[in-house]
């Protein structure tokens, strides 16, 4: 069976990064969350290990910085879609997205830093239709990193205090 991310890569993924200190949890984040739906560059077990090497607080907003813009990338991807609508198409969006537009201009920050700081939520869901709405850039932005820094903190304080036993159910040792 072939794995996508064996062990000996993952090793190695992790010491480059970590050679390369706080940029590389910028890099792990940025690359990890600017993916669609498949994680290349799991946060979950590449931020705890950095969080063990280096300072976790750090670490957390860093890699946090990272995702979230890496996240915010999507939001491009709902920008770009809408000139691809023809504009029948498009009208129909604006029409549909302004049922809701009061409502994601009241709660969108919220939504956006729930989805953001939470493991088990698929960010690239909200992004593209935020695109598509043209929702504030700047809030949107904000708002994700706020919520990758709170989930890549918890990351890499988890990995701070069990780092141990993370290594030793991935099969890895680091120095």
């Amino acid at each position: 069976m072939y794995d996508i991310l064996s062990a000996e890569t993952l090793e190695l993924l992790i010491t480059f990064l970590a050679s390369l200190g706080y940029l590389g949890a910028f890099i792990s984040g940025l690359l990890n969350a600017s993916s669609l739906f498949i994680a290349f560059f799991p946060s979950f077990i590449v931020v705890p290990i950095l969080g063990s090497q280096l300072n976790p607080t750090l670490v957390g907003v860093f890699a946090g910085v990272g995702a979230g813009v890496g996240q915010y990338l999507h939001y491009y991807i709902g920008v770009g879609g809408s000139f691809l609508l023809s504009p029948e198409k498009r009208k129909k969006v604006q029409i549909s997205t302004g049922k809701w537009r009061n409502r994601i201009n009241r709660y969108g920050v919220i939504i956006i830093f729930i989805f953001a700081a939470t493991p088990l939520t698929p960010d690239d869901l909200i992004w593209i239709p935020l695109g598509l709405m043209r929702y504030p850039k700047l809030k949107a932005l904000a708002a994700a990193i706020s919520g990758k820094i709170v989930l890549n903190l918890f990351y890499s304080h988890v990995g701070n205090f069990s780092v141990d036993i993370i290594l030793d159910k991935l099969g890895l040792a680091f120095s």
